[in-house]
C-alpha cells in the first residue's frame, strides 16, 4: 500500500469520480474563489472549492489566494528601503 492507495477512496466507494479541472484558471474560477474567501473566509482548504462551486482540489485553491489572489499581496518592484535593507542582510549574512 503506497501513500495513494486511499485517495479517492470513498469517492469511488459512493460511485461518484469528479473531474477535477487542472491547468490555467480562468477569470470566472478566480472570482469564485476570490468571492467566497472575502465572504466567509477559509476554514479548510479542502471544503473550500466545493462550497465556492469549483472543480479544483484544495491546494490548487490555497495556492492560487496565496500567491495571485490575495488583497495584500504586494507585485512590482522592491522600494529603494526594501533594497537597502535586502542588500544590508546579504551583506551580514551571505548567500545563506
Amino acid at each position: 500500500m503506497g501513500r495513494h492507495a486511499h485517495a479517492g477512496s470513498a469517492a469511488a466507494a459512493a460511485g461518484v469520480q469528479h473531474k477535477l479541472r487542472k491547468g490555467l484558471w480562468s477569470p470566472e474560477e478566480d472570482d469564485k474563489l476570490y468571492s467566497h474567501i472575502i465572504r466567509y473566509g477559509v476554514g479548510c482548504w479542502s471544503s473550500v472549492p466545493k462550497l465556492a462551486g469549483l472543480q479544483r482540489c484544495g491546494k490548487s485553491c490555497r495556492l492560487r489566494w496565496i500567491n495571485y489572489l490575495r488583497p495584500d499581496l504586494k507585485r512590482g518592484s522592491f522600494s529603494q528601503q526594501e533594497e537597502d535593507a535586502i542588500v544590508g542582510l546579504h551583506e551580514i549574512l551571505g548567500n545563506r
